[in-house]
């Protein structure tokens, strides 16, 4: 058996199209800067992995040139050369491969010997900036053996 529709008034008045999006507008334009703020966050969380990937790639390859013999220039040179654009700049990048007197014993010894570390100043989002800390990374140099 189908029932007949029945009508519902309605409590409130009908309210004009025009007015009706009006509490949508200004609801988008407060959430608006939340909205870019999280953004930015999500962008810069990229920047500082992009960094720390820079750092691992770099510090491995400078581990490489070490490994056959290269010395700091060389080892700083094939480091560099892993990372591009705002990471490479000389204000952020950082090379470190202790060798030497600060390994050889005489006197306290580097905890960094054996190996080479790479330090990245993660950018800001705004160009020419960097953050107040560094991302490193340091690898172990292994020397082959001859034969």
């Amino acid at each position: 058996m189908i029932r007949p529709a029945i009508r519902i008034p309605r409590l409130r008045p009908e309210i004009p199209d025009g007015e009706r999006d009006r509490g949508q507008i200004v609801e988008f334009t407060g959430m608006l800067p939340l909205i870019l703020m999280v953004l930015v966050l999500v962008w810069e969380a990229f920047l500082i992995g992009w960094s720390m990937t820079y750092t691992t790639h770099s510090a491995n390859e400078g581990a490489r040139i070490a490994a056959v013999g290269g010395d700091r220039e060389e080892v700083e040179a094939a480091a560099i050369k892993r990372v591009s654009g705002r990471f490479a700049d000389d204000d952020s990048f950082e090379v470190e491969y202790p060798t030497g007197a600060r390994c050889d014993g005489a006197g306290p010894r580097d905890p960094d010997c054996g190996y080479v570390r790479v330090s990245i100043k993660p950018p800001l989002v705004l160009k020419g900036f960097t953050l107040p800390f560094t991302v490193s990374h340091r690898s172990k140099i292994v020397y082959e053996g001859e034969g």
